[in-house]
């Protein structure tokens, strides 16, 4: 396992149900992912082996997938290959798991990738942290 990886924690006023839809699902992933960009385009087979698909065209980037392993509502774990103005990066792994937590869910997420420095971490901390924060104004306002 690489030592160089991403670990985040968050609670959320939400049940274990309504944030794997969140993240599950096309709609789900509108209320939060970059929903503030209307070019956003949301692409979503949550099946095993289904792949997934976020692009935002007017940005220049987006990120893609496929499902690994799905244990609804508990463990989600998918491929992430970042794209930037057409460029394709390595291929990483993200596992986010939903515990419940007194009347919410904590999510535990995990980013690992190939990667040799700390650089990327501190890159994906940001975007994680922006991505998540809007999920939490979500959970808090519509779920």
């Amino acid at each position: 396992m690489n030592p160089i990886q991403l670990t985040m924690t968050r609670t959320f006023n939400a049940t274990a149900e309504q944030l794997w839809r969140a993240w599950t699902t096309e709609d789900g992933l509108a209320t939060w992912w970059w929903h503030t960009w209307p070019d956003t385009r949301y692409q979503v087979d949550a099946t095993v082996g289904g792949s997934y698909r976020i692009d935002a065209a007017d940005h220049g980037i987006g990120v893609r997938g496929v499902f690994l392993e799905l244990t609804p509502p508990q463990r989600l774990v998918f491929s992430w290959i970042w794209i930037e103005d057409g460029a394709e990066g390595e291929s990483e792994r993200v596992a986010v798991t939903f515990t419940p937590d007194g009347d919410g869910t904590r999510i535990d997420l995990l980013h690992t990738g190939p990667w040799t420095s700390a650089e990327p971490v501190d890159a994906y901390r940001q975007g994680w942290d922006f991505v998540l924060d809007a999920l939490e104004h979500t959970t808090d306002s519509v779920m």
